[in-house]
């Protein structure tokens, strides 16, 4: 699926906004309006694998994810925008073509030392069965997990592991899907105007404790990378566009 939002009058830019992992283009339900309200064009896409793209064959590795959603773009934007894994893939449209985006805001990029992908796995074997069985416990986990959230994020979420291809995705997150989020940031080109947003850091692996995917000596190189006053550390968890307007 791909969302749109249009402004009243003459657009100030384009911006593309890329979700998460077992997420939707619909997570960005109130950024893309807000954005729009403020004179930007705005399109939200699904990742391969997601909501309306939810099956597919071949295996989901970075570079397939990079191919659905540069197939999804009208060409290069002005703003590129990046949750999570959705963060990972707008770094690898960029190493792929530099001209894509003008400039990058990357919310919560995992980094490799933080993120226990195989555990992550589990996490979505377990809420794939569990939402086909019984979706009201899931919502309601949800609702209590994420007190800020609008209800319509919880609804969201759920809705995004719904339609999710969560066998290609788990088989991905044991097998071909892997990042050097270092190299990736490095290969952006210098005329990029990188923000990378993230949760306060915390002890742990993503995701079996609460609070930010980058962490440690992840989070050290990431802010050498991007240099001062372009990391921005914003109070909530792994899901700030979410926490952070609730």
């Amino acid at each position: 699926m791909t969302l749109r939002w249009e402004p009243d009058g003459e657009a100030l830019g384009s911006v593309a906004l890329v979700h998460g992992v077992m997420a939707l283009a619909e997570t960005w339900w109130r950024i893309g309006p807000a954005m729009a309200a403020r004179g930007w064009r705005v399109v939200a896409v699904d990742l391969p694998g997601h909501g309306g793209d939810g099956h597919r064959d071949g295996a989901l590795d970075l570079d397939a994810l990079v191919d659905g959603v540069a197939a999804r773009l009208d060409g290069p934007v002005d703003v590129l925008v990046g949750h999570s894994l959705g963060a990972i893939v707008a770094l690898g449209l960029l190493a792929r073509d530099p001209g894509a985006a003008r400039a990058l805001v990357l919310e919560e990029p995992p980094g490799p030392r933080a993120i226990d992908l195989r555990a992550l796995a589990t996490v979505i074997v377990h809420d794939a069965a569990a939402v086909r069985s019984d979706r009201a416990p899931l919502v309601a986990r949800e609702r209590e997990a994420n007190p800020r959230w609008d209800p319509g994020d919880v609804e969201r979420s759920v809705r995004g592991i719904e339609e999710a291809d969560s066998e290609a995705i788990v088989a991905a997150l044991n097998g071909p899907l892997r990042w050097d989020l270092a190299a990736l940031l490095a290969g952006v080109d210098v005329d990029v105007a990188t923000l990378v947003l993230a949760a306060p850091d915390a002890a742990g692996r993503f995701p079996l404790d609460e609070g930010s995917a980058l962490r440690g000596a992840d989070r050290e190189a990431v802010c050498a990378a991007v240099g001062p006053g372009r990391f921005l550390e914003l109070e909530g968890g792994h899901c700030l566009h979410r926490d952070a307007l609730g």
